[in-house]
């Protein structure tokens, strides 16, 4: 024992020979890589819901009611010759009127309010809502687009699918990069996304019961996106963690034992005891944005509802049609109104006219984007209300699986240099965890413009394109031999 004591120089510790280090994990424990997985499946909307309602003033609540009658019967009518589906009543209000002034309510007539609600092919929504004005309503107040119930189940299975897809996809290019094998995968958990809400468009108008106008309002369906994820535990084999395990065999040499100097009081005798470090590397890359989405409006004034309506529908229709020319992509309808405008004197609310908005959102690749607005404005578009840039889907994929390699990079140079430092040796990866970000929005840029409808220049409006930043992290246990600094080879 003396010997010992000599060695070790000190007499509390105990003389341990262990196996070589292995890094310290059960060997019936399977190291897990934790992945989740996105999937996004947008659907073409076939159908469309609307809301319409028919509003009289007057000055008895009984020659209201009458009118309200009067015009909710033709309206349905009209709307049951088109074949409108789901027709019902939502809302019917009768209320009185009243002006206050110098503190004193006073009782100045009543209005009446009958709303319905249909639902018809998307295509065939404009030219309904025009000729329910023609029949009496004046009050449209919400429309929705909606796939079939067919379409959306179809894409809750399909986006599953891709959520699997996109796992697998992060967990190679991690293994990739680790230089790990994967095996077989232990548990999976589906987070599949109910079916979406419809699709709302920002629908508040007061119409005339009159249009002389031929043409039809358009109306463009917007797609529904359905989301879910999918995450998987996938087992790795243990010893493929070449690259970190190697430095443990250059430092004890194959074929040899570690003399150790443990203090018995840490329980660290056990040779299948892990130490672990714990590290989260960060990857971040900027893709160039190549595709340009816009949001642009018909803007119109005038005195009565329907000499409004009529302009918007004919400016609406014209720019729909060069769009649709220039080849603009994602085209829709993202807002159609028609409201009111009062001037109020003397506590007194006073009808002076009415004012039209419908807007519109495409997507062109940025090169094309400025000469498609100009050309739009011509037509009859006033409004720019946004635009933002995105980059392709592909770029962005590619990205996700990039950045992925960036973070597992970074997590090992941490690693790497706490191990230096503390002269430790590291063992096999032992857990994975992908944290990866999804794809980003797009990257928006304040544009609010009010433009007139001609131009006299052939100058086209340059736009230039920003980047897009996705970032990721992952994070890494990797086991470690406990106590390096006092190890003895002793030959066999």
């Amino acid at each position: 024992m003396a010997d010992t004591d000599n060695l070790t120089g000190v007499s509390d510790q105990a003389l341990v020979i262990i196996p070589p280090l292995t890094g310290g994990t059960n060997p019936n424990t399977t190291p897990i890589l934790e992945v989740t997985g996105q999937g996004e499946v947008a659907v073409p909307t076939t159908l469309t819901e609307v809301q319409l309602g028919i509003q009289v003033e007057g000055k008895t609540a009984s020659e209201v009611q009458e009118e309200v009658a009067r015009r909710s019967t033709a309206v349905v009518d009209v709307l049951k010759n088109l074949g409108a589906q789901e027709l019902q009543t939502t809302s019917i209000q009768l209320n009185p009127v009243n002006r206050f002034e110098d503190g004193t309510q006073t009782l100045i007539g009543f209005r009446g309010i009958n709303t319905l609600q249909f639902e018809l092919p998307t295509e065939q929504a404009g030219a309904a809502i025009d000729t329910a004005i023609q029949a009496g309503a004046n009050l449209i107040q919400n429309i929705n687009f909606t796939a079939s119930d067919e379409a959306l189940q179809q894409a809750r299975l399909q986006v599953l699918s891709e959520a699997v897809e996109d796992a697998q996809a992060q967990a190679e290019a991690v293994f990739n990069t680790l230089q790990l094998t994967p095996g077989g995968i232990i548990k999976i958990d589906i987070n599949s996304a109910d079916n979406p809400r419809p699709s709302p468009v920002v629908f508040e108008a007061v119409g005339r019961a009159s249009l002389t106008t031929d043409a039809t309002t358009p109306i463009i369906g917007s797609p529904e996106t359905i989301e879910a994820s999918v995450s998987l535990d996938i087992g790795y084999s243990p010893n493929s963690a070449a690259a970190l395990a190697s430095a443990t065999d250059n430092l004890i040499g194959a074929g040899k034992q570690a003399l150790v100097i443990i203090d018995p009081l840490t329980g660290n005798t056990k040779p299948n005891t892990a130490q672990i470090l714990e590290v989260t590397g960060q990857g971040e890359v900027t893709v160039p944005t190549t595709l340009t989405e816009v949001q642009l409006g018909i803007q119109v004034q005038g005195e009565t509802a329907s000499e409004v309506q009529e302009e918007v529908a004919q400016r609406s229709t014209a720019v729909v049609d060069v769009l649709q020319n220039l080849g603009a992509q994602e085209l829709q309808t993202t807002s159609i109104q028609l409201n009111p405008v009062y001037s109020f004197e003397d506590g007194t609310q006073t009808l002076t006219g009415f004012e039209g908005l419908n807007t519109l959102q495409f997507e062109l690749p940025t090169e094309q984007a400025g000469a498609a607005i100009d050309t739009a404005i011509q037509a009859g578009a006033n409004l720019i209300q946004n635009i933002s840039f995105t980059a392709s889907d592909e770029a962005l994929q590619q990205a996700r699986l990039q950045v992925l390699s960036e973070a597992v990079k970074d997590a090992q140079a941490q690693a790497g240099a706490v191990f230096n430092t503390l002269q430790l040796t590291p063992g096999e990866i032992i857990d994975i965890d992908i944290n990866s970000a999804t794809n980003p929005g797009p990257s928006r840029l304040e544009f609010n413009v009010v433009a007139d409808r001609a131009f006299a220049t052939g100058i086209t409006t340059p736009i230039i394109g920003g980047t897009q930043t996705i970032a990721a992290s992952v994070s890494l246990d990797i086991a470690y031999s406990p106590t390096p600094a006092l190890i003895i080879d002793l030959a066999l």
